[in-house]
């Protein structure tokens, strides 16, 4: 299969009968700019690149559901478009509501107990990093304790620097999930 020759229906077509390789070319030559699109709204390579891998891991899991003759970059657009959207939206959410929730607490809490809820914060955070898969937590340490960067971890680890990325990422989704989780029972009791 040609890449530079194939029509962006064909390869929407082939995507939605299962073509592993139409995917693989779509991927290829969509992945940066939709990269380029999400970065410029969220601002942090992490999230951009979480939409794009979202966008992708739907785009293969729903592709019987792709419209017939779609033109497949505006396609990608679109699902890209609402997934910064969706994410830009339940941020928004979870901020307003860690906001309310500490801005009642902080008329409750001395400072004393502001330093407390730190350290066990803190110790929660490090627990949440001791029990993530071990390569997921050396890949993890190595870009935020260490501060290399992904293409220096993927050259040290001798992984793909794509796999770099994609493990500091859903180590920083697992941590958000688990954290938020304690922070509210913490502000909450």
């Amino acid at each position: 299969m040609e890449e530079k020759n194939i029509r962006e229906e064909d390869l929407a077509n082939l995507i939605r009968e299962g073509n592993v390789m139409a995917f693989e070319i779509a991927f290829k030559q969509f992945r940066e700019i939709l990269f380029k699109h999400a970065f410029y709204v969220v601002r942090n390579m992490d999230e951009a690149e979480d939409v794009i891998q979202e966008v992708f891991t739907t785009l293969w899991e729903k592709r019987e559901s792709i419209p017939a003759e779609a033109n497949l970059s505006s396609y990608l657009y679109r699902m890209t478009r609402n997934r910064v959207l969706n994410k830009l939206s339940h941020q928004k959410v979870m901020d307003n509501y860690i906001q309310h929730v500490l801005v009642e607490q902080s008329e409750q809490t001395s400072n004393s107990d502001l330093d407390l809820i730190g350290k066990e914060l803190a110790a929660i955070i490090e627990s949440e990093i001791g029990k993530l898969p071990a390569r997921m937590r050396e890949v993890f340490n190595l870009s935020r304790n260490v501060g290399l960067s992904h293409k220096e971890i993927a050259e040290l680890l001798q992984i793909s620097e794509g796999t770099s990325k994609l493990q500091v990422s859903k180590a920083l989704a697992i941590l958000r999930q688990r954290v938020l989780k304690t922070v509210i029972v913490l502000l909450a009791g």
